[in-house]
């Protein structure tokens, strides 16, 4: 029913854009808010208007031109135009012709351009000069144009054009890790988090709500950059317009046809011998002339080649236009995995010769495996012995065995994990002279195919009536290779429309409609590489129940590399978004008024079942001596506990499709009004609100906290919290109705070379409750795979047997009110959706400096409160802190009577759960304890709206127009941004997940400087065009053979430098239940080492002396990010060499060599931040590329 309604929806608005194409009979130039507006004034010598004098305005490119008259104060103006480059003339009874030509209107431009005609005929004809406008005297928006020159003219690693977003003033990328992404929304600017802003595409929204990351965007599709025109970021966005997420907003648009047909075809190709080393893989690369010296050198072999070609030009000339592109993209990415195997005698259970870093053999104690033995005690269970520890009459511990020389009994070993470890390919060094860690190398190779297509049509029914539609698709197929069952295959499609309808009756009054579909599907699978049947793992593993399809479980060791440790098989994502947008603009004298309503639903299926064969976890403690502490410095191995085929935990599966539907609806009003030639105010008003998602088979549900269970358990009284299911009247989450947004900028005058500007406005950020990953708890469940049901004192699940109580599918609605009981309750505990609030402000001033130059001075700030307190849920089910340090870890996790086994098991049994630990007489004290001790976990559903941000910066921005072969643009930002919190849904961003809470009942103390904090700032790009060659200062007349090889050189460059950001430091064993700890600090946390000699092994980044546990249950003083020590900053020059060969009129080669990273500066990684580990402050990889080269050839005519 829901998907027909979508479907009536999206074909009545497709149907009304439609008709309104049709039977409009005065259509305009342009796009929407991405259009540009040229206004003016006509007035005499005097300075006299002169009403009635006739502007036409044509567009170069395209022939097409408008008239309009001015009213009776000399005004015109030109709306909805695309961004291109015009000519004007102005004619008027009784004075000369005046033309101006070379106009250049930029996405979003309004632009001031006035006449002064001089007394004479209309024949005569005067051609005034002026240069493109670099000051906005229109609005206080902060922000950056990108004009086509710095798109095509920029080194670009893989041709990506949005790395050009850092040029704005506020835009920073992340650092000391290696998931910095220049792609799309994948940035943090004034002050908001990660991947939130809004990418638009020749004015339709292109970006989407990220599947399953509610609160963050992501761009499915990026077109080629020799489809791209220019784009705009604005940080600081005051526009009505704009909505729906922090303020910061890209505009791009791709190119259109003109009135002559042109275009382009390009190839470029990177290959090894073009790159420098990594610095460690070349640090750790034999010399040469030694035997074992690889002869790449240490390098990776791979091949990178992207070509294609441009097209566009008439259909019919002054009235349609075409453009289109077509690019594929061969990426062979060499990596290398270093990790830890299992040694040859480890895989026969020798481990006499395991040591610890101090040199110290590591001890392997028996666990006592309940089969395997043929010796076994009255119980039948095998004939060995926990002993346990007692205290004041209490068991406090329990103490394993040793076993003989260090040697694993072949009796006592898995013959299902003996043929499972024989997959482990064979180390290929001795690694660690104490450990032997990493001690297995293997360099692989990525592979990739990208191929993108657009298509684009602008048709011109009139002087006042435009057409425009686009069609994208972008085709991504990957493959990863792994030697340890892990083979990944990968396709991601991608598919865009937009059609655009512009009406401009009068040149005051402009109607643009536009629909947009996007459209971003994912398809990964992960193939059986060994079968699972051969090496005996149960068919209740390999043929898991709810999908029935054989795969091989995933083995995961503490310290060692895993075997298929891939938990996402075939996944299945597709995200689908419509959106609708109307825009009414009208111009009343002074005035330029926006009236406009936008409207999206966003569709989400997501199929990402983890393990589905199982996954089976095996860690050291399980074969050290101590049960309840054990010493894994010290103690136990994991390679030993899964010989034994002792697991920990695992569980498989069983996890259905979602289908998920949300939508985002607003209205708007934005007046531009010019009071005086000097002064321009900008006010707005917004409303907007976000319907929360619902799914489509109502497969969803929720926690009444306050709903009374109707089930009083002894010794805990009654039971409060009751499960409702989602239904046709039932949706899961609040609508926030409060997102009333008001605006407000200026731009003032003073004279024509100084604007002040500055604004406020209230923004909101994308609802957290646009999609959710996975079904409500009673139709998901991992079956949990339990190791052992009493802290590790005995085995419960074996790999023969891995379900005793039998493979449990997961109820549906059977239970009712009561579902989830006796289970961590994954329900929606917290309904309460709240959007994020932004405050924004700004004042600065721009200077227009003699020879084309221009900077802006700006003080820019942002205030953000209610955001996301992290990805995990509002745990209403923690422990209070009092309850925490009174019984510490191992009084929590001592077995108690188990008050609700009455429910499970037995003749009153109202639960038929085998697989829940309610079913036994004891359970661990800290489940009694919680709250709601029904569900013995935490709760799943949003997370607490209560973090909130301070940022404060001040931003410079300069930019040059070409003189002489010089121009550049850039910035530089000066900032400090404070936060209690940065996850949100993007914690998977660089080092934000590492920032959370100690405590989550005392989330006031979680603050300190945000992760995002970059004190310092500073990008420039610059084309030098070398004055020698046809058309420049020298050597003009020079042979053409002569200036085929010394003239039309040109060098260009991008500059970053940029602070290393925060680190967090935690503590290697967190005995904080409910949070994560972190130590404490009792002095400067720097060391006296430089990063260099750091990573030379000399000594630790930290100063460890400064460090301290703090002990059981107690929080560490460290605050959440350390401002004293932060990762390695950016300081990288990208280069590029160019030569121009020109082959007749309008049509060129060029040649291009670029080097990305060209003085092959390494950014090392953030070192290791757990306390307490023996690699503490230590730096073992480089977080940024080394130098890579890149030729290319292109063709323009």
């Amino acid at each position: 029913m829901r998907e027909s309604r979508v479907r009536q929806f999206v074909a009545g608005a497709i149907l009304c854009t439609v008709g309104l194409l049709t039977f409009a009979t005065q259509p305009a130039f342009a796009q929407g808010s991405d259009s540009a507006l040229l206004r003016g004034t006509v007035t005499d010598s005097s300075g006299a208007a002169v009403p009635g004098a006739q502007v036409t305005l044509t567009d170069q490119a395209t022939g097409v031109a408008g008239k309009t008259v001015c009213d009776g104060v000399g005004r015109y103006t030109f709306n909805a135009l695309r961004p291109s480059t015009y000519s004007a003339s102005v004619e008027a009874q009784g004075f000369k012709t005046s033309t101006q030509s070379n106009i250049i209107l930029r996405v979003g431009q309004q632009s001031d351009l006035s006449f002064s005609l001089e007394i004479g005929s209309a024949t005569q004809t005067i051609e005034v000069k002026s240069d493109a406008a670099l000051l906005n005297t229109v609005s206080g928006a902060l922000g950056a144009e990108v004009s086509n020159k710095y798109i095509v003219e920029m080194p670009l690693l893989d041709r990506n054009v949005t790395s050009l977003a850092f040029l704005a003033p506020g835009v920073t990328e992340v650092t000391g890790t290696k998931v910095a992404d220049f792609g799309g929304t994948m940035f943090s600017s004034n002050g908001q988090r990660y991947a939130t802003a809004e990418f638009r595409l020749d004015g339709g929204i292109a970006s989407h709500p990220e599947g399953g990351e509610g609160g963050t965007t992501f761009v499915g599709y990026l077109p080629t950059v020799e489809a791209i025109q220019e784009f705009k970021v604005q940080t600081n966005s005051f526009s009505a317009e704009y909505g729906n997420n922090g303020g910061t907003v890209i505009s791009m648009i791709t190119k259109s046809g003109s009135n002559q047909f042109h275009g382009s075809g390009w190839y470029f190709f990177r290959r090894p011998g073009m790159d420098a080393n990594d610095f460690f893989a070349n640090r750790d690369c034999p010399p040469p002339g030694d035997p074992t010296r690889p002869d790449n050198g240490c390098k990776g072999s791979y091949a990178h080649d992207q070509y294609g070609a441009s097209l566009g030009g008439p259909i019919k000339r002054q009235k349609s236009f075409f453009f289109t592109d077509f690019e594929r993209l061969r990426h062979n990415v060499p990596f290398t995995i270093n990790t830890t195997v299992p040694t040859e005698l480890q895989k026969k259970g020798d481990f006499s010769k395991t040591f610890n870093s101090d040199g110290d053999l590591m001890g392997i104690f028996n666990p006592c495996p309940i089969v395997h033995s043929s010796a076994t005690d009255a119980t039948g269970r095998p004939s060995c012995s926990v002993s346990p520890v007692m205290s004041g009459g209490e068991i406090v511990d329990y103490k394993r065995a040793p076993f003989p020389g260090n040697i694993i009994p072949a009796s006592l070993m898995d013959p299902v994990m003996l043929k499972a470890i024989a997959l482990y390919p064979a180390a290929t060094s001795a690694g660690d002279a104490a450990t032997g860690a990493n001690n297995y190398s293997s360099k692989l190779v990525d592979q990739s195919n990208l191929y993108k297509l657009d298509g684009k049509i602008d048709h011109y029914f009139s002087d006042t009536s435009r057409m425009a539609g686009r069609y994208s698709r972008s085709r991504s197929d990957q493959f990863t290779p792994n030697p340890f069952l892990s083979n990944n295959d990968n396709l991601y499609n991608s598919d865009g429309v937009t059609l655009e309808h512009t009406w401009t009756p009068r040149p005051t009054l402009m109607w643009t409609n536009r629909a947009t579909f996007t459209r971003y599907a994912n398809f990964q699978h992960v193939p059986v590489s060994a079968d699972p049947d051969t090496i005996g793992f149960p068919t209740s593993l390999t043929l898991n129940p709810a999908f029935r399809q054989k795969n091989f479980p995933s083995l995961y060791l503490d310290n060692y590399q895993g075997l298929n440790a891939d938990v996402s098989t075939n996944t299945i994502e597709t995200d689908t978004q419509y959106s609708f947008n109307s825009l009414l603009t009208k111009i009343a004298g002074g005035h330029n008024m926006k009236f406009g309503a936008d409207y999206r639903i966003f569709l989400n299926t997501f199929f990402q079942p983890s393990n589905t064969a199982g996954g089976l976890n095996f860690g050291a403690a399980a074969t050290a001596q101590s049960v309840y502490d054990p010493n894994t410095d010290a103690e136990g191995n994991a390679v030993a506990t899964m010989l034994l085929g002792y697991m920990d935990s695992g569980a498989v599966s069983a996890s259905p499709a979602v289908a998920n539907r949300s939508s985002e609806s607003s209205f708007f009003f934005q007046d531009d009004w010019r009071i005086t030639n000097k002064l321009t105010i900008n006010v707005g008003l917004r409303y907007e609100w976000s319907t929360p998602y619902t799914e489509r088979y109502d497969r969803s549900q929720f926690t009444c906290l306050s709903c009374d269970s109707g089930i009083v358990v002894p010794g805990l009284g009654k039971i409060m919290g009751t499960t409702i299911m989602a239904g046709k009247d039932i949706r899961r989450s609040t609508i926030d109705k409060n997102n009333v947004a008001p605006r407000i900028g200026f731009a003032y005058s003073p004279d024509q070379k100084t604007v002040i500007r500055g604004g406020a406005g209230i923004y909101y950020g994308l609802s957290y409750a646009t999609n959710w990953q996975y079904a409500g708890a009673s139709w998901l469940r991992d079956i949990s795979i339990q190791g052992t049901k009493d802290g590790g004192v005995t085995q419960f699940a074996t790999i023969e047997n891995p379900f005793p109580v039998g493979f449990v599918q997961p109820p549906g609605n059977r239970y009712g009110a009561l579902a989830e009981w006796g289970y961590p309750n994954y329900n929606h505990a917290s309904v309460d959706n709240r959007n994020a609030e932004i405050y924004q402000w700004n004042l600065g001033v721009q200077r227009q400096m003699p020879g084309g130059f221009m900077v802006e001075a700006s003080y820019s700030a942002n205030r953000s409160t209610h955001l996301p307190w992290k990805k995990n849920p509002q745990n209403y089910n923690v422990l209070s802190r009092a309850a925490r340090e009174q019984y510490g870890v191992a009084g929590l996790n001592q077995q108690v009577a188990n008050p609700f086994q009455y429910l499970f098991s037995g003749p009153n049994a109202i639960f038929d759960s085998p697989d829940s630990i309610y079913n036994d007489p004891t359970i661990a004290r800290i489940n009694v304890l919680r709250p709601y001790p029904q569900f013995p976990g935490y709760f799943g559903g949003f997370p607490p709206f209560a973090a909130s941000s301070l940022y404060n910066s001040l931003q410079m921005r300069f930019e040059k127009r070409a003189s002489h072969g010089v121009s550049f643009t850039g910035a530089y930002t000066f900032s400090h941004f404070v936060s209690t919190s940065d996850e949100g849904a993007n914690r998977w961003v660089g080092r934000i997940s590492a920032g959370e809470p100690q405590d989550l009942t005392n989330l006031a103390a979680e603050k300190s400087i945000s992760a995002n904090d970059t004190p310092h700032r500073l990008a420039i790009a610059t084309v030098y065009e070398l004055p020698v060659g046809h058309g420049r200062s020298f050597g003009g007349s020079m042979p053409k053979a002569l200036d085929a090889v010394i003239g039309g050189w040109k060098l260009n460059a991008f500059v970053t430098l940029q602070s290393g950001q925060p680190m967090t430091v935690l503590m290697r064993t967190n005995r904080l239940t409910g949070g994560v700890q972190r130590p404490n600090i009792t002095g400067d946390p720097r060391s006296q080492y430089s990063i260099h000699e750091v990573v030379d092994g000399a000594g630790s980044f930290f100063n460890t002396a400064a460090f301290s546990a703090p002990g059981d249950q107690v929080p560490g003083n460290a605050p959440r990010y350390l401002d004293a020590a932060r990762v390695d900053g950016i300081r990288n020059l990208d280069l590029g060499i160019g030569k121009i060969i020109r082959v007749g009129e309008g049509r060129f080669f060029e040649l291009r060599g670029e080097f990305f990273n060209a003085l092959n500066t390494p950014r090392f990684s953030q070192p290791n931040t757990s306390f307490g580990s023996s690699s503490f402050g230590t730096i073992a990889s480089q977080a940024n590329q080394s130098r890579h080269g890149q030729l290319g050839l292109r063709f323009v005519y």
